[in-house]
Order: C-alpha cells, then sequence, then structure tokens
C-alpha cells in the first residue's frame, strides 16, 4: 500500500508506470511465442542427444570389456600356461620335474603381472587383479586388490560358449569379474579358470560424463554391477521415482549388460529453462530499456514541479530555498518564479520577527541581572552586620570584607555572561567562607568538581542565589550543625551540579518545597533563555534536607584560562 500511495503521488512515476505497461504487453506476447516455438524444437534436441550420449557411452564400455577379455584369452592361450595347468589336472600325462614346475610357476606370476601393467597401459587403470586356478584350486595372482570373494561361483558359472570370456551376472566385494575358463581342446577337460576383476570405483571413469547416481550397469536380472553410488552394487536397481526422472537403456550384444542412465527432469531441461530465461531476460531487458528512455524523457517536463514540491515541504518545516535552473520559460517556469518572490518576502518577515524577539530577550535577561546583583549584595551585607555587633568576632570583619570585595568586584565586572565553572565554584566557596566565619564550627562545605570539568562555561553568578536560598530556608533554622555539598558531574553528556543542605535535619516534619523563591526563578529563566526548555532547575527533598539539581549542556572554552579568572581571590 505505501508504494501504491507513493507512485499515485508522484507524477513522474504515474507516467513511467503508463507508458511501461504499455510496451511489456507486447513484449510478452512476442516472447512467450518465441519460447512456445523454440521449446519443441529443443525437446526434440534432448531426446536425440539422451540417445546419442547412450550409445556413445556404451559402446565405449563395451569396447574396454572387449578389450579385457581379449587380454584375458591372451594369457589363457599362453604355453606356459597350458603347460602348468595340463601338468595340474594330468600329471602322469604331462609330467614335469618340480624344478621345472617351480620356474614355470614363477615365470606365469611374472607374466601375470606383466599381463596386469599391459591392461593399464593399453587399456586404462580398470583392473584390480589377475586370478589363475589350476583343476585342483590352486592360486596364481597379480594385483593388489582383495583375494576370490565366491570362487564356488566361478566354477558353476555357465559359459555359452567353451573358451570364451565371460562377465559374470555376480559381484565379488562389488568388482566386476571377467571369468575364462580354460579347456583342454584335444581332451575336453577343464584346465582351469582365469580371472580379471575390476576396481569398482575405477570403472566409473567410463560413464564419468553422467551426474553422479545417474548412470547403472546391470546384468538380466536388473541386479546392480556397476555404478558411483557403491552401496547400490549387488541390489535391484530401484525403480525411478514417477515423473522425476528420464530413463534410456540400451542392452549389450556382448556383454548381455544392459546400460541405465536416469538423467533428472531439472537437468533434461536445463536447456529449456535457458530458453525461457533467454526470453524473460530479452523482454526484461527490453521493458528496462523503455523505462530508461521514458524516465529521462520525463524527467525533464517532472523535474521542476517534483524540486518545487520538495522545497515547499521545506519552507513548511521553516527551511525557506529558492528553485534554480529553470530550463525554460512555460508556464512551470512562471511558477517557480512566483515561489521565488513568497519565499523572498517570507524570509524578510522572519528576520523582522527574529530581531524583535532578540530584542525581547536580551531585555530579559538584562533584568534579571539586574534585580540579582542589589539582592545578593543586601545580603552579604547583613552578615557582615551580624558579625560586627560580635566582639569576639569583630577582628574578622576585615577578612570578611575583602572576600566580600572580591564577591562585589567579580560580580559588577562587566564582560560576557558566562564564566567557566572552576571560576563560578571559586565565587560559591568565598560566599560560603564568609557564613563560616559567622557560623563558625556549626557550619561546614564540600566542593566536588572533577578535573574534566573545569573548563565547562556556566552562567555567571548561577550558583550563589542557590547557596543563600539554603542558609535562608534551611541552615539558618537549625540548631546543630549546618552543611552544603556542591558536587558536579556529567550526565547523558549533560552537566549535573546539586546544591545539597541539612536543613531538614532536626525539624520533625520535613521541609516541603512549593514552587521556587524569586531567586530560583531568575536561575530557572536564564538557563532556559540561554538553553532551552530542556535545561532548567529540579527541586527535591533530600534525607536530611533540601536538594537543588541543575541541568545544564556541556559547553567547553578551550581559551579560557580558569587559575586567575575575573578578578576571584581568596582572602
Amino acid at each position: 500500500m505505501k508504494i501504491v500511495r507513493f507512485i499515485r503521488s508522484r507524477l513522474h512515476y504515474k507516467m513511467m508506470l503508463i507508458y511501461s505497461l504499455l510496451t511489456l504487453v507486447p513484449l510478452i506476447i512476442v516472447s512467450a511465442t518465441f519460447y512456445v516455438t523454440s521449446k519443441r524444437i529443443l525437446e526434440n534436441n534432448v531426446d536425440q542427444s539422451f540417445k546419442q550420449t547412450m550409445a556413445e557411452t556404451s559402446d565405449k564400455i563395451d569396447g574396454v570389456f572387449k578389450a579385457f577379455a581379449r587380454e584375458a584369452s591372451g594369457i589363457g592361450d599362453n604355453q606356459f600356461v597350458n603347460a602348468l595347468l595340463r601338468n595340474a589336472s594330468e600329471p602322469d600325462k604331462y609330467p614335469l620335474v618340480p624344478s621345472e614346475r617351480a620356474a614355470l610357476e614363477e615365470r606365469i606370476e611374472e607374466m601375470l603381472w606383466i599381463g596386469l601393467e599391459d591392461m593399464g597401459k593399453n587399456i586404462g587403470d580398470i583392473a584390480d587383479s589377475i586370478h589363475l586356478f589350476d583343476a585342483h584350486g590352486k592360486h596364481y595372482f597379480a594385483g593388489s586388490g582383495p583375494d576370490i570373494q565366491y570362487y564356488e561361483a566361478i566354477v558353476i558359472m555357465p559359459f555359452e560358449k567353451q573358451g570364451v570370456p565371460e562377465w559374470a551376472f555376480f559381484v565379488d566385494y562389488r568388482r566386476l569379474v571377467c571369468n575364462l575358463q580354460l579347456v583342454d581342446p584335444a581332451a575336453g577337460t577343464i584346465l582351469g579358470y582365469l580371472v580379471i576383476l575390476l576396481d569398482p570405483i575405477k570403472v566409473t571413469s567410463l560413464y564419468d560424463s553422467y551426474e553422479r547416481g545417474s548412470f547403472f550397469i546391470t546384468n538380466a536380472s536388473n541386479v546392480v554391477m556397476s555404478t558411483d553410488l557403491l552401496p547400490s552394487i549387488g541390489e535391484l536397481l530401484p525403480s525411478p521415482a514417477t515423473g522425476d526422472t528420464i530413463t534410456t537403456e540400451r542392452k549389450s550384444k556382448w556383454t548381455g549388460f544392459k546400460y541405465v542412465s536416469r538423467i533428472p527432469v531439472s537437468e533434461a531441461s536445463a536447456g529449456i529453462r535457458r530458453l525461457a530465461v533467454f526470453s524473460i531476460a530479452v523482454a526484461l531487458a527490453s521493458w528496462v530499456a523503455v523505462i530508461v528512455i521514458t524516465y529521462y524523457v520525463l524527467r525533464k517536463i517532472t523535474s521542476p514541479l517534483a524540486t518545487l514540491s520538495k522545497l515547499m515541504r521545506k519552507a513548511q518545516k521553516e527551511n525557506y530555498q529558492l528553485i534554480e535552473n529553470f530550463g525554460s520559460h512555460d508556464e512551470i517556469a512562471q511558477l517557480c518564479h512566483s515561489f521565488n518572490r513568497m519565499i523572498l518576502e517570507t524570509k524578510e518577515l522572519i528576520q523582522k520577527v527574529y530581531k524583535a524577539e532578540l530584542e525581547q530577550k536580551e531585555a530579559q535577561l538584562a533584568a534579571i541581572r539586574t534585580y540579582f546583583n542589589p539582592h545578593f549584595l543586601h545580603n552579604t551585607l547583613e552578615y557582615v552586620s551580624i558579625l560586627a555587633k560580635s566582639k569576639d568576632k569583630i577582628e574578622r570583619i576585615p577578612y570578611v570584607v575583602k572576600s566580600l570585595s572580591s564577591i562585589i568586584r567579580f560580580s559588577i565586572s562587566p564582560g560576557e555572561a558566562f564564566v567557566s565553572l572552576d571560576v563560578e565554584m571559586k565565587f560559591a566557596k568565598i560566599y560560603m567562607q564568609i557564613h563560616q566565619y559567622r557560623f563558625e564550627d556549626r557550619f561546614e562545605y564540600s566542593i566536588e568538581l572533577p578535573e574534566h570539568l573545569k573548563r565547562v562555561e556556566v552562567p555567571k553568578l548561577i550558583l550563589q542565589p542557590i547557596i543563600e536560598n539554603a542558609f535562608i530556608h534551611g541552615i539558618d533554622h537549625i540548631r546543630g550543625k549546618g552543611r552544603i555539598d556542591i558536587r558536579a558531574y556529567e550526565s547523558q553528556f549533560n552537566l549535573v551540579i546539586e546544591i545539597e543542605d541539612n536543613g531538614g535535619f532536626e525539624q520533625p516534619p520535613p521541609r516541603v518545597s512549593k514552587g521556587m523563591g524569586s531567586g530560583l526563578k531568575g536561575i530557572e529563566s536564564r538557563i532556559k533563555l540561554h538553553f532551552g526548555e530542556r535545561y532548567g532547575i529540579e527541586k527535591r527533598q533530600g534525607q536530611q534536607g533540601m536538594i537543588v539539581r541543575l541541568l545544564l549542556p556541556i559547553l567547553l572554552n578551550e581559551s579560557t584560562d580558569f587559575s586567575e579568572e575575573k578578578g576571584i581571590e581568596s582572602p
């Protein structure tokens, strides 16, 4: 909904949407027609491609199996092999002395290793091992694989033609078995067996062009003889999921094995998907091109209107800017000229109003300071008068007068309305020392000012009225020892100053604060006039007296030298 409202509120985007839709509909029709026509052609090509790939793969595998069969026949026809096997079958008819037999066995084993190496060079490194058995089951072999697992199966295996190698319908440690029955041509007796075992992992290289798990070699009973999913070898070929795969089969006339490929429909339709993506991409590219062209054409028309609307929203937030570079002299340009005249007149009126408000604020601040200075002087002189009436304390008057003169010089000195917090604290300390002369041991104070806050600027004479208020309304009315604590700290990137007294420690009912006196109201007004409504004074009842908390912004003046400033001196 937000997008709809956004488009409806923009003339540029509404026009772009209309033009793009008018272009998109014909593009969709043309692309859909192209896709349907091309899909039929691709489906026929895919079917032919699968059949052609299966024919090439099956011919390749048959060629490898034939090559191994030829190698087996060559070894079986070797005269040394025949001599050894005849002797084992009929030792009386074909006698061999022990030394001759031992030499013959050694030569045959060497010949088997040579034959295995020749197969790796001429056919491929697929054969796992070669095994030769005589009529009594004596075993000669070459290779690194495990021994024969089903020797009895080799013996009872039926052969269609005598002396022709057969590929077994069983598996031995998941290996394909090429078995050659060696027969004496003269007597027709079985002399032994020559077996070549193929490595199940290396056989998969014959059909590695297929995706994993998509090609199987099975016997006539659909028992899996070879696949790259090794746990499936020896199991029945699983039935394909209906509609998920495309199955292609071909039977080998030479081995009797079946070659089965099951290609996922997603892979078979990859070309069709690419065609669909191409059609969509062409349509989208054309659509985007139309949008881009439309955008730049329409922007020439709607850009001045959009700029004018943006500047009018800014003007509502009191951010007044002129529109420039109209680029035309039509009705839109006349509207822009009218807007600029309105902005100029508004700025002029704002300057007049702002100047009047500034003069009024300065008059208010001057009135507050004019009230403050005589009020402070009157109360301080009253304290000096009290000290002068005591004979025991009259000698302290020079010190008090010196402190008073330092305070008066600071308070009436012309200059900036702000001082560093360190200077303001020194002023408060001297003021409390005057009262300490009066109360002697009945009054004490403490000031906590972190080093990093000493350079923070605060309004001048902002603490003295609060301290004075603490004496008048709190400490003057208690019989025990009075105390004032002043703390300054940082809170949430603001300066907080707390002035706490114990003026309510000995009074049964707690001191209740209803509003602020004239002095505190003056400080509240000064803070808000200087810094805004979020800053000011907060009064609350503490456990022993009243706590006045000032919230001020942290304003730093690195050039301020707060070691000796504004004539503040301790007596």
